[in-house]
């Protein structure tokens, strides 16, 4: 056993920032995009794989209509998490992955995944931003309105 992690594990900062908001039958989904460094860019085909995935989701009962998603371009995959706001400042969970190389076809992932420590950065800035904007009383619509900035996670 060794007290430190391999080289490949070492954190390095990754590019973020919101994409767009994409509209479903259940409600607005806000989408925020994370890359590696060298990966490829959000083009137009991965972002309409992501999108089709996020409009098929079924959200939980009970969701207040927004949510928010991840599409994350890792040095080995493609992901792709969703999450919808329910009562009690809960967040459900969906989480799909993709081959990088060609146009990507998102897979579930089994449960017990929950999110790398970069799609934790995005899902604290949602955090911070539902808990200050529809938490505290405004309306879901300041929720959307605060996006993620470009920046590093």
């Amino acid at each position: 056993m060794t007290d430190r992690l391999p080289e490949a594990e070492l954190y390095r900062a990754r590019q973020a920032g919101y994409l767009q908001t994409v509209e479903t039958r259940e409600g607005r989904i806000k989408l925020n995009g994370i890359s590696a460094v060298g990966a490829p860019d959000f083009a137009e085909d991965v972002l309409d794989a992501a999108i089709a995935v996020l409009r098929q989701a079924e959200a939980p009962a009970g969701h207040f209509g927004a949510g928010f998603a991840v599409l994350h371009c890792g040095e080995e995959a493609w992901w792709l998490l969703l999450h919808w706001w329910l009562p009690g400042g809960i967040a459900s969970h969906g989480l799909w992955r993709a081959a990088l190389g060609a146009t990507p076809v998102f897979s579930p992932v089994p449960p017990g995944v929950l999110a790398c420590v970069w799609e934790l950065g995005a899902i604290e800035f949602e955090r911070r931003a539902f808990m200050e904007t529809a938490m505290a009383g405004a309306p879901l619509a300041d929720y959307f309105a605060s996006t993620m900035p470009r920046s590093t996670v």
